[in-house]
């Protein structure tokens, strides 16, 4: 069974890999936090952080994510993201222009 660490943690691999291409560093900037308290979330062994409370509303504050985004579980989020990945460019720019489309709706209301 998936801990509430287990899911922070796969939640900020995901914004991790989705908003900074993977780069750590790119992430610990944007945070405000040193590369190894990011480095250290995603850990093999003994040197495995888990997130605390206020590295998790941190992240969520820089990143203009609704406090507690980091505690829910988003893997259905990473199972869109594999259908729109597997479509072709044109695909995906139907995709976009649809998610703009309802982004404007939104914030219209």
């Amino acid at each position: 069974m998936r801990t509430a660490a287990d899911i922070r943690r796969e939640n900020c691999r995901y914004l991790l890999d989705t908003r900074f291409q993977g780069v750590k560093n790119r992430m610990a900037n944007a945070v405000g936090v040193t590369h190894m308290q990011i480095a250290r979330l995603f850990h093999a062994g003994e040197s495995r952080r888990n997130m605390g409370d206020r590295l998790a509303r941190k992240i969520e504050a820089a990143l203009n994510l609704e406090a507690g985004w980091l505690d829910q579980d988003h893997a259905k989020t990473d199972t869109i993201m594999q259908k729109i990945a597997g479509l072709d460019a044109e695909g995906r720019q139907a995709v976009e222009k649809m998610v703009d489309a309802l982004v404007r709706n939104q914030r219209s209301d």
